[in-house]
C-alpha cells in the first residue's frame, strides 16, 4: 500500500487527530456496562480480544474507549484506530502481517507517539497470520496495548490463534440484552437485587414494561436497529446484516460450491428456531446431505449467527450423540423476525430464544432435556439448573408437569418456570416450581451479566 494512501486511510479512520472533539465515538450510545468491565483490563499487558456476531457494537465500543482514553489525558496521537473491513483496505488484506507491519511503522514515523500506545485493530479476522505479528509485539515487550475485533469465531480457534494463548483476555460482545434496551429507551425502571424486590418495586408500571418487552422480542436489540424510527429502515438494516454476515464471515471466508444453499439454509433455522432438529430433516429440504449441513452449521456457530443446544445427559456419550436432535437459537430475535416472512412473530419461540442469549452470556453449557415432557433449558453452571419458558399469563399444567419431572429425573429440589407475569412457587411432593415473570428475570440477569 502507498504511503500516500495509508496517510489517507489513518485520517479517515482517526480523526481525533486532527480535533478530540470531532472522533467517531461523538454521538454514539455510551454502553457504560461494557465500557466499565473493559476498562478494568487497560492496564494489564494482556492483548483485549472483542468477539461477536457483525454489527453487536464492537467497533462502537472501541470509539469510545478512545474517547475514554482522550478523556483521560492520553495524547491523540497515542491513539491508533485501524478499520481492516474498510473497502479501500480489502485489495491489500492477501498481504497479511506485513500489511500490519507496513501501515504501524508508516504512524509510528509520521505521528512520533511518545510512551504508550494503544491500537485498536477492528475486524481483524480477515488479515492472515495477524496472530504471529501481535505475539512477536507482545514478546518484545514494547510499550503498545492491543485492543482488537473480530466477527468470527475462528479469531480465536484457528491453528495460529495459538500463538496468543495465555496472552489475551476475550470479550464477547453482543446486542443489547432488555437490561440495556431499556437503559437506550429512557424507561425509568426500579433496580432491585432480588426478583421479588424487582417486582414490587415495578409493579404499577408492569403494562410499561410488558409493552417494551413485546417491543424488544419483536426488533431485538442490534444498536443501530433500537436507534432507528421507520419500520422499513429497521428491516432494511436488518436484510443487511444478514446478508453481509453471510458474505463476508461465511462464504467469502470459505471455498463453497454453491452459496444459494447456505442462504435458505440459514433462512430455513430463522423460520423454525428454537425448535428440535436433527442434521437430516435440515437436509431434506434442499437435498443436502447430513455432512453438508453440519458444516454450513458450523458457518453459522463460527460467525455468532446461530447457536446450538444438545440434549442433556451427565453421560458424555449421550450428550454428543449425533443422532440426537438439537435445537437451534439465533444471536437477535430482531435479525429473526425481519429476515422472514410472518406478519406475527410467535411470541412464545422469541421469549424462548431471549432466555438462551441471557443464559448464553453466562454459562458455555446450555442443553435441553426431554422425557416424557420437555424442559427447555438445563444450564451446567457448575450447579445444573432447569428452565421452562412459558409466556403466559398462567402457566398450563404440562409447564409445571415438564418441570417436576425433569426435577425427579437428575434429583433437583428447584426449578424456574418464566411466565409473562404470573409469580407463585409451587411446592409438590418436596420439589419447588418458582413461576417468575420474565421481565423480572431479563432484568435482574441483564444486571448480573455486566457485574460478572
Amino acid at each position: 500500500m502507498e504511503a500516500a494512501h495509508i496517510e489517507i486511510l489513518l485520517q479517515r479512520w482517526n480523526p481525533h487527530f486532527q480535533n478530540p472533539n470531532k472522533g467517531l465515538w461523538v454521538g454514539t450510545v455510551p454502553r457504560e456496562k461494557y465500557l466499565s468491565r473493559l476498562w478494568q483490563m487497560m492496564n494489564l499487558r494482556h492483548i483485549l480480544i472483542l468477539t461477536g456476531v457483525r454489527r453487536s457494537g464492537k467497533s462502537t465500543l472501541m470509539q469510545q474507549m478512545v474517547g475514554r482514553l482522550l478523556s483521560e489525558g492520553v495524547h491523540p496521537n497515542n491513539l491508533l484506530f485501524l478499520y481492516f473491513d474498510d473497502l479501500l483496505v480489502r485489495p491489500y488484506l492477501q498481504n497479511g502481517a506485513d500489511l500490519l507491519e507496513q501501515i504501524y511503522i508508516f504512524y509510528r514515523e509520521r505521528f512520533n507517539p511518545q510512551g504508550r500506545v494503544y491500537l485498536f485493530l477492528d475486524e481483524l479476522q480477515g488479515v492472515r497470520d495477524f496472530n504471529h505479528w501481535l505475539a512477536s509485539y507482545y514478546e518484545r515487550r514494547e510499550d503498545v496495548k492491543f485492543i482488537v475485533s473480530g466477527s468470527r469465531r475462528s479469531l480465536m480457534q484457528s491453528e495460529t490463534a495459538t500463538v496468543l494463548t495465555g496472552r489475551n483476555i476475550q470479550f464477547d460482545i453482543y446486542p443489547f440484552n432488555f437490561y440495556e434496551y431499556l437503559l437506550v429507551k429512557n424507561f425509568d425502571f426500579q433496580d432491585a437485587d432480588t426478583l421479588e424486590e424487582i417486582r414490587r418495586a415495578n409493579f404499577d408500571q408492569t403494562s410499561a414494561i410488558l409493552h417494551h418487552l413485546g417491543n424488544f422480542f419483536y426488533e431485538g436489540g442490534f444498536p443501530e436497529i433500537v436507534l432507528t424510527e421507520s419500520q422499513e429502515a429497521k428491516a432494511a438494516i436488518a436484510s443487511n446484516y444478514y446478508r453481509d454476515v453471510l458474505s463476508r464471515d461465511i462464504t467469502a471466508a470459505r471455498t463453497i460450491r454453491n452459496a444459494r444453499d447456505v442462504e435458505v439454509l440459514g433462512l430455513q433455522v430463522l423460520v423454525d428456531f428454537t425448535k428440535q432438529h436433527t442434521y437430516r430433516s435440515l437436509g431434506r429440504p434442499l437435498h443436502l446431505s447430513v455432512d453438508t449441513v453440519k458444516a454450513y452449521l458450523e458457518y453459522f456457530f463460527d460467525a455468532f449467527l446461530f447457536f446450538e443446544s444438545q440434549f442433556f445427559s451427565y453421560k458424555t456419550k449421550e450428550t454428543q450423540d449425533a443422532q440426537k436432535p438439537r435445537k437451534l437459537y439465533v444471536v437477535d430475535n430482531g435479525l429473526r423476525n425481519f429476515n422472514v416472512i410472518n406478519v406475527r412473530p410467535d411470541l412464545g419461540q422469541c421469549a424462548e430464544n431471549a432466555v438462551f442469549m441471557e443464559l448464553k452470556k453466562s454459562s458455555a453449557a446450555i442443553h435441553y432435556w426431554k422425557g416424557k415432557r420437555e424442559i427447555d433449558f438445563a444450564v451446567l453452571n457448575p450447579e445444573l439448573k432447569l428452565y421452562n419458558v412459558s409466556y403466559t399469563d398462567t402457566p398450563p399444567e404440562r409447564e409445571l408437569d415438564g418441570m417436576l419431572e425433569g426435577l425427579a429425573e437428575f434429583g433437583l429440589k428447584r426449578g424456574v418456570v418464566l411466565t409473562k407475569n404470573y409469580f407463585d412457587t409451587r411446592k409438590v411432593e418436596g420439589k419447588y416450581v418458582e413461576c417468575v415473570p420474565l421481565w423480572a428475570w431479563l432484568i435482574l440477569n441483564g444486571k448480573s451479566f455486566f457485574k460478572g
